[in-house]
């Protein structure tokens, strides 16, 4: 088989390969079910089910492909913001780049929300996730872990105040996890770590959900103001 042949062949089947995620996401979108069948995908594609499993070998194997590419999306998205939040002006609050990148997470899940739902919401029946999904979920929180590397490195953290808030066996297992991370954190930034990402994704499935008051619906600054005060009281 010539080089030629073999790049169209490669190309024909990464096109077929998005077309059957695209298709999979109509049918969850349709049926607003995080679930999805080959079935009904291949249905949709006018494919026999038999064509289809020469892409994907099961159900589980197509959600994993739809989570990974949508943490791999997710990573992509904080990246871009938390490069241009570092490009920006120099603000007089060191938080601001949180504030900035967390808008973006926000935005990112409000923009399609039943992606942002199989990522964090309630598992799909049956499924489990793999190795992939958690790299590819990794991949998405060390952008979020990035902005504590830049916190710490410029002293902004008020650690003498904080770390006296954090319990002896928290602290043991922040340690746990500072000693498997490729920039490894002081047990109090990675506490800080923990009580943002709880914020911004508490604040986030609330609106994702539809459980805020209708007044604050959309509303992105109720959000911010959030945000800026969860990172304000980590600060000097």
């Amino acid at each position: 088989m010539s080089t030629a042949t073999a790049t169209r062949r490669a190309d024909r089947r990464l096109a077929t390969v998005a077309e059957i995620k695209a298709a999979a996401w109509a049918d969850i979108r349709d049926s607003n079910s995080l679930d999805c069948s080959l079935r009904a995908v291949a249905r949709r594609l006018g494919m026999a089910p038999s064509a289809l499993y020469r892409y994907f070998a099961s159900r589980d194997d197509l959600l994993t492909a739809l989570i990974v590419d949508a943490f791999d999306d997710l990573t992509a998205t904080l990246t871009s913001a938390h490069e241009q939040a570092r490009c920006a002006p120099p603000s007089s609050d060191p938080g601001e780049v949180f504030v900035q990148v967390a808008a973006a997470y926000r935005r990112w899940a409000v923009q399609d929300p039943l992606r942002y739902r199989l990522v964090f919401g309630t598992p799909v029946g049956g499924y489990h996730g793999t190795e992939a999904t958690t790299a590819a979920s990794l991949r998405s929180t060390g952008v979020m872990l990035d902005l504590m590397v830049d916190l710490v490195a410029a002293g902004a953290l008020d650690v003498e105040r904080l770390a006296a808030g954090v319990a002896p066996a928290a602290v043991r297992g922040f340690e746990r996890w500072s000693s498997v991370l490729p920039m490894p954190l002081p047990p109090v930034a990675l506490a800080v770590a923990m009580d943002c990402y709880a914020a911004l994704h508490g604040a986030i499935a609330l609106e994702v959900n539809g459980h805020l008051p209708p007044p604050l619906v959309g509303e992105e600054e109720v959000y911010l103001g959030t945000m800026r005060r969860v990172i304000a009281a980590a600060l000097r």
